[in-house]
């Protein structure tokens, strides 16, 4: 009953995206609290730049994360929708993202991921744009683009930059070296921009300074953390049972659906080792590895007739999601 709900084909199913996360969300947007600083994870120039409004306001920075994670959900489920590598149109994968990276109390705020989340869907959409066209430039200069700014709110984004040269080798099939080059500029650009304002202001020195300052930060402690490892636990053996789904239909999935797939376990996996290659990336670092996660989960969910365990394990863990938030995550 539930999963016929939330995995419906109608699209008034997107109505459940803001009504979950409101639940999630209802103590902070009674009772907000003012935005945190957040040594290693908040020290970006374009976070600082739109963190520096919400000073003496505890409404507005409660406000825009939930905005924000509203339109990355949103976004999430019409990747599926363009794309269509899940069964059927749904905004299911929307629904999973909002109750995962929700059911994290600290992370209800202007956290910098959702910003970087938000540039980096439009990157991957700008990638998965480039299945079937060879040398297509403007969309891989795009997702190197805005990749590239992502990183600018969210340092641990870095990480994600090779998934350029990867949808290059696996959508395009292109080895030649001048579409290689093409991520390079793409990448620079926003970084050159930033630096030559900041030289004129006479400020880039502070923000190396703040850069390097913030990687001294040990955030990463959250993974001992026994709500973290209860979700982390299930969330892996719902995207094993994906992948197992995934694997089962490989001979009736569309090509392109078998490469937007690699694509986005190559995002899993350099998304990951963030949180232990970089100690400063704090919980933020879910909300990138959920975009992945949300659609091997979806596939599972999706695959093959409903029945008694399907539902059963999708009770148990929006249930385990809302006693994360409730219970074990604080």
């Amino acid at each position: 009953m539930f999963l016929r709900l939330f995995n419906s084909k109608n699209v008034y199913s997107a109505i459940l995206i803001p009504i979950i996360a409101f639940l999630f969300w209802m103590e902070p947007l009674k009772a907000p609290a003012s935005l945190a600083v957040y040594p290693g994870e908040g020290m970006m120039p374009l976070y600082t730049f739109f963190a520096k409004f919400y000073t003496g306001s505890s409404v507005w920075p409660v406000l825009t994360g939930f905005i924000l994670i509203l339109l990355n959900s949103l976004i999430l489920s019409m990747l599926s929708y363009e794309f269509q590598f899940l069964q059927h149109r749904t905004f299911l994968p929307g629904i999973l993202y909002v109750s995962i990276v929700s059911s994290f109390p600290s992370l209800q705020t202007f956290h910098p991921v959702y910003p970087a989340t938000l540039f980096v869907l439009i990157s991957v959409y700008y990638i998965f744009s480039t299945y079937h066209r060879r040398n297509e430039i403007s969309s891989t200069f795009n997702a190197s683009f805005f990749l590239s700014i992502g990183a600018l709110f969210y340092l641990p984004v870095l990480m994600l930059l090779p998934l350029i040269w990867i949808s290059i080798f696996v959508l395009q099939k292109n080895d030649n070296w001048r579409l290689l080059v093409i991520p390079l500029i793409g990448i620079s650009l926003p970084w050159l921009i930033l630096w030559s304002f900041l030289f004129v202001s006479g400020s880039d020195q502070a923000f190396i300074s703040s850069i390097f300052q913030g990687m001294k930060s040990v955030n990463n402690q959250f993974i001992f953390n026994i709500g973290f490892l209860v979700i982390t636990a299930f969330i892996f053996l719902l995207s094993a049972f994906g992948s197992i789904t995934l694997i089962n239909s490989v001979n009736i999935r569309k090509m392109s659906t078998r490469k937007y797939f690699i694509i986005l376990y190559w995002m899993l996996g350099f998304s990951i080792p963030s949180a232990f290659l970089l100690p400063s990336t704090g919980l933020g670092v879910i909300a990138l590895s959920t975009i992945p996660v949300s659609f091997l989960i979806s596939h599972f969910f999706m695959a093959g007739k409903r029945g008694f365990w399907r539902e059963f394990l999708f009770l148990l863990f929006l249930l385990t999601l809302v006693a994360n938030h409730l219970l074990l995550f604080e």
